[in-house]
Formats: C-alpha cells, structure tokens, sequence
C-alpha cells in the first residue's frame, strides 16, 4: 500500500513540474544574413540600406503599401490638415507653390541623447544640396526652394515654382547638426561607418569581415523596439548565405541577399515548418542601357525584336518575374498599361538592318560604317540572376551578327561607367517608385515630346491628371526606345515563420523598414 502511494506521489510530482517550472523566454535577437560588406551605413548599395532603414529615421516615409505615414513628424503635412498649402501670391510662381509645414514629435532625441530639432531638418537639406548630382539626395533636394526654422519643433518646406511633386512630404531629412556641422572629412567617414542618428537600433559594433552588432535605441520616437539587438552577418557569396540558412545560423536574408532565380531552391527548404519566403514585385525594373555606338534607332529596334523577354523569364524566374513594356510598373500608382509586348522576330530585325545600310562582315559579325559590332554588356556586380540574363541577352544578339561578352565590374565602377557613356549596353536597375523622379531620368534622351509631357506632369495638380500625363509619357517612352525592359524585380524576403510583423515593401524599401516592430511570437 504505501509503495504505490509512493509511485502516486512521484507521478503527481513529474505531471506538476513542468508546470511550475519557468517558460523558455522570447527571443530578442535577430540574426541577419547578407552577401558583402558594405563601405558605410550611407553607401549606395542594396546591403548598406538594409542597414540604414534600421539605424535612420525620417520625418514621414511609405509604408507596406506605398502611403505615406508620419515617423519623427507628428503627422503627414496635407490640404485636409492644412499642413500642406498652394502659395499663388509668388509673381515667379505663377501656377503656385507647394508649401509643407512639418510638426517634430515632442521630445525627439538623437541616439546620443541630444535634441532633435527643426535646425537638424534644414541642416540636412542644406547638406543634401550638395551631393553629387544624379544622387538621389540631390535629386530630392532640388525639388526644394528653401526651408525656415519656425520653432524647434517646426520647420516649413517651399517647393520649387510651379511643381506638384507627389512626394513631397519625403523631403524633410534629419542629420545631427551637432556632430557634422563642423566635421572634417575624416570625422565625416567615420561617422557614415558608424552613424548616430534617430532610428530604431543603433551602431553597437563594426567588425570588419564577420558582422555589424545594431541594439535597440530605447529613446526612439515610435517606442523602443521588441527586440534587443539586430546581428548583421557578413557572407562572402550566396551560397554560403544560403547554406547558413539551412543550417539555422541565419534567420532572416532579406532582398536581395537571394534572387528570384532561386524559386526552386528556396520551394524545397524555405517553406516549410519554420521559415516561409515572400515574394513581392517591386517598383523597380531592370532595362538594357545603350552606349552611343547603339544610338541609332533602327538597331534598337533591332535589338527589341531579337531579345526574347519571355524566355529570360522562364528561364532564369521561372516565370515568376514581370515583363515590363514601359519605364513605370504596378504596382505605382502612376504605372498604366502600355499594352502585350511585341513578338520577337529576329529575320525581321535582320531585314531592318539591311535595309538601313547594315552588313555581314566576316564570321558573320555585324559592321555599318566602319564600326564591327564586337562589344561589352556591362554589369554591375552582386547579382547573379542580372548577369544570368545577360548571357542570354548576349546569345540572342548572335542572331543579328552583335558579338558581345559580358563584363562584370564593381557597382561603383559600373555607375561611373553609365554615367559618362563609357559602355555598349548595360544591364542595370532602374527605380520607378517615383514616377517624377523615374522620368526625370529620361529626360533629353526621349525626344520632345516626352520632355514635354514630362514637364506637364510635373505641375500636374493632382493624381487624376498626372495619371493620364503618364500614360502618354509611357507611350512616347516606348516609340523613343531609350532603353529596353528587361525585367520587373521580383523581391524575395526569407524570415522564420514565428517572426511576427515582417512587411515587405514594394517601393524598394529595405524589409528592415519597420525593424521597430519586428518580434518573435514563440521561444
């Protein structure tokens, strides 16, 4: 008798443990995994903004879904909330000016602790004026006549005359004042490598060749972060990212750490019980760039009816990613549909090509007034899928007798290159989250018409007439043939499953965008 209440006790007891013993805590940590090693937190590569959308902060910025939501700004200046006016009284602006009055949160403050202000807004523009051109920190400052301090914690944006850009409200920057106004060059660079700035997690630590250690800034606007510390794991390729991420040593890859053309691959492993994959068309295209030996427009028409679009697509995506026709793409909201695409038919671009003075030389290599179509496809490096696609962009070209091989080179290097001409064709991406801003960078290349359409849109006054403008400018993009769609990007985000509120964005920004929120829902 007493020994099987003995056995009772001791199965009562094995039943009750594990109920009073203390649950496994959520994790706090993130490991994030990325091919290279970016030079700076504010350098022009896709990893360092991965980085940057964590550790800055912005007074408005789009959300998941391409609106715009207020972060250091107390709101998004509108007509509706009278933050946002039309000056007429301007004798240079006869059509108006835009004109934004921002309101700071209260009690902002820079990851050191000192105060962010307005001066901090205006001393970021002021800063931003004087980037290179073509950044896109110039581009956006341009739009801007000027910004006055109000108070501390308002500061007021004139626009440039006449202009109605949609995009507004993202010029309103943030630098701390405090630390570069009078910083030296050296200073500078340290800095970019190890910012102090407004955003959600901080610089911890910078080891050159393993990682990044980013922790949670307890005093940020929204809230301090759910998670403790975002650990960046540097991976010299993809394959060794992607083996980290079977082997559990890595638990988020964001984009474009791994490409569409590893649908398959990530099919198999990444959606399962524990990770899951997202796919999401971004507002970003990649098009054939030509160099000034390609500037005449019966061998870009030449061009477009020998590439087969399609079979890129189903050969390197699968047939997951966009054929574009035009220049903006869904889902922006300016995007318009320019209709199918057309056939591809190479002995007709070989009848073309005759018939403009074109001839076989020898090995069958095209020539037309001395010029032998031997050349280069230029392509930035870091991204297979780009370069897989320019193989075949170059074993297309064989059939209208272009012999072309394909250069990778440095994304510096490859920028400096298209910048001043000094290419054949170019595979590279094109951003057409701004719709201004993306036909901008036409301009003077698409002929009048688009120049002049371009600068009716412009001071278009509302989004109804702008989308009717851009789908002109789509058309006359398309009967120019400044360049050549590709492929629409499709963005792929891996993440485990029990990481809640991971949002992938299809403007381009980074899946780091709302870090803040990100947290883990089990141990």
């Amino acid at each position: 008798m007493r020994s099987r209440r003995h056995a009772l006790l001791i199965v009562l007891i094995l039943i009750v443990l594990p109920g009073c013993a203390s649950a496994r805590p959520v994790r706090r940590d993130v490991v994030i995994g990325i091919v290279g090693e970016p030079a700076s937190v504010f350098a022009d590569d896709p990893n360092a903004r991965i980085i940057a959308a964590a550790v800055t902060e912005e007074l408005v910025r789009r959300d998941a879904h391409d609106e715009l939501v207020a972060r250091l700004a107390a709101r998004v200046p509108t007509i509706d909330n009278g933050g946002l006016a039309i000056v007429t009284d301007d004798p240079a602006a006869p059509d108006g000016r835009l004109v934004a009055t921002f309101e700071l949160r209260p009690d902002l403050v820079w990851q050191d602790g000192a105060p962010l202000t307005s001066s901090d807004v205006r001393f970021a523009w002021e800063t931003d004026r004087t980037a290179p051109l073509g950044s896109d920190a110039r581009w956006t400052a341009d739009r801007v006549e000027g910004v006055d301090v109000i108070t501390d914690r308002v500061v007021r944006f004139t626009y440039r005359a006449n202009e109605r850009w949609d995009g507004y409200a993202l010029a309103a920057r943030v630098l701390p004042e405090h630390l570069l106004a009078n910083a030296n060059a050296a200073q500078r660079a340290q800095y970019a490598r190890e910012p102090v700035h407004a955003g959600p997690f901080a610089v911890a630590a910078w080891l050159p060749g393993i990682g990044i250690t980013l922790s949670a800034f307890k005093g940020y606007a929204l809230g301090a972060p759910a998670l403790g510390r975002l650990e960046i794991r540097f991976f010299s390729d993809r394959t060794a990212l992607l083996d980290a991420l079977r082997r559990g040593d890595v638990d988020v890859v964001p984009s474009p750490g791994l490409e569409a053309d590893l649908a398959g691959t990530l099919d198999r492993f990444a959606d399962g019980a524990t990770l899951q994959t997202f796919y999401k068309q971004s507002e970003s295209i990649e098009v054939l760039r030509y160099g000034p030996r390609f500037a005449d427009p019966v061998l870009r028409a030449a061009v477009e009816l020998t590439i087969d679009r399609r079979k890129l697509n189903d050969v390197v995506f699968d047939g997951r990613a966009v054929v574009p026709r035009s220049y903006l793409v869904a889902p922006a909201w300016a995007a318009a549909d320019a209709g199918p695409l057309p056939p591809v038919d190479p002995p007709r671009a070989r009848a073309l090509l005759l018939a403009a003075g074109y001839t076989r030389g020898p090995f069958g290599i095209l020539e037309h007034g001395g010029d032998r179509f031997t050349i280069s496809i230029l392509v930035p490096a870091g991204s297979p899928a780009r370069s897989d696609v320019a193989r075949l962009v170059a074993g297309d070209l064989v059939a209208i007798g272009i012999a072309a091989d394909v250069r990778e080179q440095a994304p510096e290097a490859a920028a400096a290159a298209l910048a001043s001409g000094a290419f054949d064709l170019a595979i590279a991406p094109d951003d057409a989250s701004d719709p201004q801003r993306a036909t901008d960078r036409y301009r003077g290349a698409s002929g009048p018409w688009f120049d002049a359409l371009a600068e009716a849109a412009a001071v278009a006054p509302d989004r109804i007439e702008k989308r009717l403008l851009y789908a002109a400018l789509e058309r006359a993009w398309d009967d120019a043939r400044p360049a050549l769609p590709l492929y629409q990007r499709l963005q792929v985000d891996v993440a485990p499953r029990s990481l809640a509120a991971i949002d992938p964005a299809s403007d381009g920004a980074p899946l780091t965008w709302n870090a803040r929120d990100w947290r883990f829902t089990t141990p």
